[in-house]
């Protein structure tokens, strides 16, 4: 499963095409792109490969006051079916950089108790990687799932 923003939709679409390309063919493939959760199923084979859209991999929750950026909570709705996938490929950074009315969110909640409109954009990205590597810590088991992260691109 591929689990972040426009760069992991790329990633996911080029290695469903590698995959496709080395099959004998026609290969007998499942394509749901429209699922909540994209899929490419290579059906002899037994392998599915999803793409997961989450910019920031922590939660955005639309409030009364807005939507607002939670740097200590994970994606709630990814969470649970991230549990599930033998290999795990993240990636995240892309949207942290967007200011005004092009970023996701209006307000950052930095802990339980404080709420700015916006802070320094490399601190909220090393709180919220270490929300995240703190959730793969304590729910990936590694016997079962690989976690690979993507970093910003070059």
């Amino acid at each position: 499963m591929y689990v972040g923003d426009s760069l992991s939709l790329n990633m996911w679409q080029s290695m469903a095409c590698i995959l496709h390309s080395s099959l004998p063919q026609p290969a007998n493939i499942s394509y749901h792109r429209d699922a909540p959760t994209p899929n490419v199923t290579f059906l002899d084979y037994g392998v599915t490969l999803y793409l997961y859209h989450s910019t920031n991999l922590v939660d955005i929750v639309r409030e009364k006051k807005g939507r607002v950026l939670k740097l200590e909570s994970i994606d709630q709705d990814g969470a649970a079916l991230w549990k599930t996938m033998d290999v795990l490929i993240f990636n995240t950074w892309h949207w942290w950089t967007h200011t005004g009315t092009s970023q996701p969110w209006d307000f950052i909640q930095v802990d339980s108790t404080h709420m700015v409109p916006d802070m320094d954009r490399l601190k909220a990205f090393e709180k919220a990687f270490t929300t995240w590597r703190n959730w793969v810590v304590d729910n990936v088991k590694p016997d079962k799932t690989k976690v690979f992260f993507q970093g910003i691109s070059p």
